[in-house]
């Protein structure tokens, strides 16, 4: 009987390969919350020491350098970032390219039926890759290299064009019954259509296009963005603006009955151009999904699944409106990355509950032959590793920001000021016809700016 413990707890280890024992019993986003909070408490460093960097066997790998790489970010570090997100965007190439990758993965799954979906190798989805080019995009720019970002911002926008052909099957299908017993989050999704459609990455995109004076790409970025933000004023601004500037004679007149007059920009006045982060992306909680199993007999039997769910509670950014000058202007959100990771959970339900129940089934058969092979004691020892080894797989880009709005404004050429809330003003220059960018990052304590004349 000894040996037989021996080579079942053997077993089950081998399925641990890829996973430290800290992650296959605690979830990540709980070990994840003292990082969250430490920027929250405008301690980057801290942040930094607290996200342990992880082998490039661990399940966790491509998860850790993006966390890495934003934290870096934060700390006004962006050389380390690139290292990082580069990092990522690699992997990710030799993934899609090497024809191993299809045994690896299945050897991955197969861990993780003795274990939890921890055990599987973190991909980043298509919301959480496209914010990793535009993060790129933006460290070019505040380097004033446009045409690297622009390779950048081209990435990004590929990987939503990819998602859309890759997902257009599953969005024509049923989504499983499992569906039917998940809870709601119709209040952090906000109507949005897809996981992976981000205006933040198309309007960067639009401005990039306009700083290298294509106003052609520009236009179809901006109104890419429009698409996806309609209620955007901002955005509607550019699309009259452009479509006027671009001979899109058709275009302009009808934006022009849908959004009224286009504003006009003097010649001895210039533009500021304002994205502002908040907050950071909700963690995921676990959920016991309560699903019926039918036996080889055909009996019914109820059993509890680990899933991630996030809280159905929207984010309400602190900050609404800034100042420049005398001026209030409204900030108009370009995206929730809220929305966008609850969508992307809703879309996979059906392949989670599907390992999670092919999971459960491997883990009984587990324990009824540790049963009658090692009787009490080792029903004992399967029955407790099950409990504690199942749990939701909560693992998201956790120091994301929640939300990126926008405001835009043409001003005199000259020395300006912008106020944000409480922190010190701001001040930043306008050139004749010229776009400045401000980038403002605020988490709690936390806050950062990054000005640029593109």
């Amino acid at each position: 009987m000894r040996h037989i413990l021996i080579f079942s707890f053997c077993f089950i280890v081998s399925g641990c390969s890829t996973i430290g024992f800290n992650d296959l019993f605690n979830d990540y986003a709980t070990n994840t919350t003292p990082v969250r909070q430490a920027i929250s408490n405008k301690n980057i460093e801290n942040a930094r020491t607290l996200i342990k960097t992880n082998s490039k066997a661990h399940s966790n790998y491509l998860l850790n350098q993006l966390e890495q790489g934003r934290i870096a970010d934060l700390a006004n570090n962006p050389d380390s970032a690139q290292t990082y997100f580069e990092t990522v965007y690699q992997q990710m190439q030799a993934k899609r390219q090497a024809a191993k990758i299809q045994v690896s993965a299945g050897l991955e799954q197969s861990n993780a039926l003795l274990t939890n979906d921890s055990a599987i190798g973190y991909i980043p989805p298509a919301y959480e890759m496209s914010m990793l080019h535009s993060y790129k995009a933006l460290n070019y720019v505040y380097k004033r290299d446009i045409e690297s970002a622009l390779v950048e911002i081209r990435r990004a926008n590929k990987v939503q064009v990819d998602a859309l052909l890759d997902n257009q099957s599953e969005f024509d299908n049923a989504v499983a019954q499992a569906q039917q017993h998940y809870p709601d989050m119709d209040n952090l999704t906000r109507s949005v259509k897809n996981g992976f459609q981000n205006a933040y990455t198309f309007y960067l995109s639009g401005l990039l296009y306009e700083t290298a004076k294509q106003g052609d790409d520009a236009y179809i970025d901006y109104k890419k963005a429009l698409e996806i933000q309609p209620n955007n004023q901002y955005l509607q601004q550019d699309i009259l603006r452009l479509a006027k500037q671009q001979g899109f004679a058709d275009d302009y007149k009808q934006f022009k009955r849908q959004f009224g007059e286009v504003n006009t920009i003097d010649k001895n006045q210039g533009e500021v151009v304002i994205l502002f982060e908040q907050g950071l992306i909700p963690k995921q909680h676990e959920f016991k999904l309560r699903l019926p199993i039918y036996t080889s007999q055909g009996d019914a039997r109820f059993y509890s699944l680990a899933m991630p769910v996030y809280i159905n509670n929207a984010y309400s950014s602190a900050v609404n409106n800034i100042k420049v000058n005398n001026q209030v202007l409204a900030l108009s959100p370009l995206v929730h990355l809220e929305a966008l990771a609850a969508k992307t959970l809703e879309q996979q339900v059906a392949g989670r509950v599907s390992r999670q129940i092919l999971r459960l089934v491997a883990k009984e058969k587990m324990r009824a032959e540790l049963a009658r092979s090692a009787g009490d004691v080792g029903n004992i020892l399967a029955n407790l590793y099950n409990l504690a080894s199942e749990q939701a797989d909560t693992r998201s880009w956790l120091t994301l920001p929640n939300q990126i709005s926008l405001a835009r404004s043409a001003v005199k050429a000259g020395e300006h000021t912008l106020n944000v809330g409480s922190q010190p003003p701001i001040n930043f220059t306008v050139s004749k016809q010229g776009l400045t960018l401000i980038y403002l990052t605020s988490v709690n304590n936390y806050f950062n700016s990054h000005i640029v004349q593109l």
